[in-house]
């Protein structure tokens, strides 16, 4: 086993590792609720139809999603680790730790292949060195180690769009260069770089950026040629539609489905987000950029080597540029979420090890002086990642309350609780009530809550909840609004409903609304426990100014942050 095989598997380590510690966070509660709408749309396949009827994201990722969990379940049955089908159905309400570890896995398996691909396509565009250097920056990346831990599309789309690329630099002017003349290998070519990325179409829609680096590799490929350009773009283009087609079909069933979830996607990420004008949050992506995907020193290198390639060689710096540039110009129209930027960090660890490599040549260092180089560049990044990985590791304040609620108050107990909040087991008769008074029967409630109702031996402890909020479309839930117990009789009405104790989420920052709900509880309950996921010596002004880590948030993780979650308060509801 030769020396540059060895340390793609060292790197490929680290990335694995620094991916799977604290991969269990917070199970079996899940706090990302991205995560629960997920999952519970991959495991709706398991009804009998594959039609999702919902097309806010293509369903590739769903169908690979179903399929790995199902493998994760096939092996949890023939190994006997339940006793009927029956009870393996049930595991998602009774302890779906297994089955969100398996999720999870597969976005650590993506980010891990990730980490080979970027090293593989890193040959192909400066050498030995580039490629060793960029999957080690991608390998200690803080935002994609991050999301690698979370059941989402990003790091498999972002694992699809390097595929993508690797597949379109076979297309490339200069490569295989015996063979330029052969239009057999050409049209073959095509055919596969445009079937990858129908694969990349269908993982997320934003991948239909990989449309203008696939047409640039073929105009450059027959413009050295002096061959046709509209044969290859036509299979392409054709291969890339048809694959995308394939795998996201019921597109083609449901089109006015489709369109509907689309425009109301766009409604919710792009249009809110541009309503003070164009690029808006452009400020605050390059600030996230900047800070938290790669470290400084990588963010440098890349602005180093963009200027430098486009310099030298400007033709394969539109290359690398093609997918990145524009899709960076579409997100920061979007309302800021980092997970978008997982597609760009392949492209700055790409460019951050071209300049390492062409400045060692060219100043002629030592292999020792470069590889310390990339070590140094790479360390503040390996250490974000690595206080990441401890810091999901320790408890979230809704565990810690939930452990505190479970040991003190008695099962049944009727508690006033807001969504995403403590996850609290909700009694059989609170369902069944919360049922009735949207559906009018239980029986008229979905085979989901069907299955729920009809677990035996129901969980305990559970409690008859009552929500605080608006409402939403949860038929499994009664809200009562923030208005309606900030009234002057706000708490009798509480207590009428059976609400004997209080879970209050906080933020760093104060909520007007909840004030005079507050100073009520203040004046006629009692606190019993509060959970704080600030250090112990954190002043009150770096809580006011520091938010808490809450996993669907872009609040980074800083260092007076001991763990995850919100600020909690346990209350108790003097009785009249």
């Amino acid at each position: 086993m030769n020396r540059r095989l060895l340390g793609l598997i060292a790197i490929l380590a680290v990335g694995l590792v620094l991916r799977m510690i604290g991969l269990q966070f917070g199970l079996p509660a899940v706090y990302n609720p991205d995560e629960v709408a997920i999952m519970a749309r991959a495991l709706g396949f398991a009804k009998g139809s594959l039609n999702p009827h919902n097309f806010l994201y293509p369903t590739l990722y769903f169908y690979v999603l179903f399929a790995w969990v199902g493998v994760y379940l096939a092996s949890v049955w023939v190994t006997g680790g339940v006793s009927s089908l029956r009870a393996l159905s049930e595991l998602y309400f009774t302890n779906p730790t297994g089955i969100f570890t398996a999720g999870r896995a597969l976005g650590v398996a993506a980010g891990t292949l990730t980490i080979g691909l970027v090293h593989r396509l890193g040959t192909t565009i400066g050498g030995r060195r580039t490629a060793a250097a960029a999957a080690i920056f991608l390998a200690v990346a803080p935002l994609h180690v991050r999301d690698s831990h979370y059941v989402k599309h990003d790091v498999p789309a972002t694992l699809a769009v390097v595929a993508a690329y690797l597949a379109m630099t076979r297309i490339w002017p200069g490569r295989r260069a015996q063979r330029t003349s052969d239009k057999t290998t050409v049209t073959r070519e095509s055919l596969l770089a445009g079937a990858v990325t129908g694969i990349a179409f269908s993982t997320h829609y934003y991948c239909i950026f990989l449309a203008l680096p696939l047409t640039w590799v073929i105009l450059m490929r027959a413009r050295e040629q002096q061959g046709d350009v509209l044969k290859p773009l036509a299979i392409a283009a054709l291969a890339s539609a048809v694959t995308f087609f394939a795998l996201s079909p019921f597109l083609l069933v449901e089109p006015l489905t489709a369109f509907r979830d689309i425009v109301a996607n766009r409604q919710i990420v792009v249009d809110r987000a541009v309503a003070s004008g164009p690029f808006g949050p452009a400020a605050h992506y390059a600030a996230m950029l900047w800070r938290d995907a790669v470290g400084v020193p990588v963010i440098v290198c890349a602005i180093g080597g963009i200027v430098w390639m486009a310099v030298v060689d400007w033709r394969r710096a539109v290359l690398l540029l093609a997918f990145p540039v524009p899709f960076l110009l579409f997100i920061t129209n979007t309302a800021p979420a980092s997970r978008y930027l997982n597609p760009v960090l392949p492209f700055i660890a790409l460019f951050a090890a071209w300049l390492l490599t062409r400045a060692a040549a060219t100043l002629r260092l030592r292999s020792a002086v470069f590889w310390v180089a990339v070590i140094a560049a790479a360390f503040p990044a390996a250490l974000a990642s690595v206080r990441t990985d401890f810091f999901f590791r320790q408890d979230d304040t809704r565990t810690l309350a939930r452990r505190y609620i479970e040991s003190q108050i008695p099962d049944g107990t009727g508690i006033l609780i807001q969504p995403y909040s403590v996850p609290l087991t909700m009694s059989r008769p609170a369902l069944e009530e919360a049922l009735t008074f949207h559906l009018g029967s239980t029986a008229a409630a979905s085979e989901r809550f069907q299955l729920q109702l009809g677990l035996t031996p129901y969980p305990t402890p559970a409690y008859r909840l009552v929500y605080l909020g608006s409402g939403g479309l949860d038929v499994d839930k009664r809200y009562v609004s923030m208005r309606d117990v900030s009234a002057p009789d706000g708490l009798d009405r509480l207590r009428r409903l059976g609400v004997a104790f209080i879970v209050f989420k906080r933020y760093n920052e104060a909520d007007p609304d909840s004030l005079p709900f507050l100073t009520a509880l203040a004046r006629e309950g009692r606190l019993v426990a509060a959970f704080s996921p600030y250090r112990r010596g954190a002043t009150e002004a770096e809580q006011a100014r520091i938010a808490p880590f809450l996993h669907n948030t872009d609040t980074p993780i800083d260092a007076a942050l001991e763990r995850p979650g919100p600020p909690l308060e346990v209350w108790e509801l003097n009785r009249h």
